[in-house]
């Protein structure tokens, strides 16, 4: 029973929240269960706040619970103000074990996936949410706090680390592999050059490097993106350009094999970018270390 009294105390949004959910679920121990409290916790809390009104919010109907009409008109004259609450609160509460990174989708997939587990194990209180996208957000103005970008380095307003430079190596499935590399300038003859319209330049940086290169006509195979130009080659479709941070579980794996000596070195590469005044600027930093730890192999061309 509620107390007869009122307390001059102010109820808190918190047992307000409670309440709502109680009055969802009809069930004490599922919507302790849904807030992560014990049932005697949330139990105490629907008290404090029948206490603090003076009326009694709740009752028994059968096993389930039931708001009274005192808890009906308390919830029916706030409205959306508790969602509006919650939505007003939750960067805040975001800043502290949320970042939000975002990412080109080959290297989401062939490179920060399968090492971020390695970060989840040293910080498991963060969470991360990755975003790909070929677009540069803005880090002043959208929902996410950092990105891995691809480039020179230079972006006005923003603290740029690099990971490492950017390489090309040509690849192909090791039956195609082993028929180009007895001869390249004969054997490559016939068989399709991949190429991702993400990055249509890559084989002409290959021959401006190479100048013997595609001296005979040659045939393409394009796609969109560089993931399924490395899909293509893993498949046996022709010779694709990689970087070789991207293909070092293929060839150990003896998926694919590479058919030059050395890959060619790019200007570009690939840096860890934030906010010079991000609002998290303690979660970045534990991030960007493990990441340039990650990837210190790749900065020494050993990757």
């Amino acid at each position: 029973m509620a107390s007869a009294m009122t307390s001059s105390a102010h109820p808190s949004a918190r047992a307000l929240s409670a309440l709502s959910l109680l009055a969802t679920l009809g069930s004490l121990t599922e919507a302790a269960d849904r807030l992560g409290v014990t049932r005697s916790a949330l139990s105490h809390r629907i008290a404090e706040l029948e206490k603090s009104l003076g009326v009694a919010l709740v009752r028994k109907a059968g096993r389930r619970l039931r708001l009274t009409e005192d808890g009906e008109r308390l919830l029916a004259s706030m409205g959306d103000a508790l969602e509006r609450i919650e939505a007003a609160v939750q960067p805040f509460q975001r800043d502290r074990g949320q970042i939000r990174l975002s990412t080109v989708a080959t290297f989401a997939s062939h490179w920060l996936i399968p090492r971020v587990a390695e970060f989840q194990m040293r910080h498991p209180r963060i969470e991360v949410a990755i975003f790909t996208t070929t677009r540069p957000v803005d880090l002043g103005r959208e929902d996410i706090d950092c990105a891995i970008r691809h480039g020179c380095g230079a972006w006005k307003g923003l603290v740029s680390t690099l990971l490492f430079q950017e390489t090309l190596m040509p690849i192909a499935a090791v039956p195609l592999a082993e028929r180009a590399r007895a001869n390249p300038k004969v054997n490559w003859q016939g068989i399709p050059l991949i190429r991702a319209r993400s990055r249509f330049m890559d084989w002409s940086k290959w021959q401006e490097a190479d100048r013997s290169f595609l001296t005979w006509p040659t045939k393409w195979l394009t796609v969109e993106t560089r993931a399924q130009a490395l899909d293509a080659a893993l498949a046996g479709a022709g010779v694709a350009l990689m970087d070789m941070a991207y293909i070092g579980p293929h060839v150990a794996a003896g998926r694919v094999a590479t058919l030059a000596e050395r890959p060619l070195q790019l200007k570009t590469g690939y840096y860890f970018v934030h906010a010079a005044k991000a609002r998290n600027i303690h979660l970045l930093t534990l991030f960007r270390d493990w990441v340039v730890e990650a990837a210190r192999p790749f900065r020494s061309g050993n990757g």
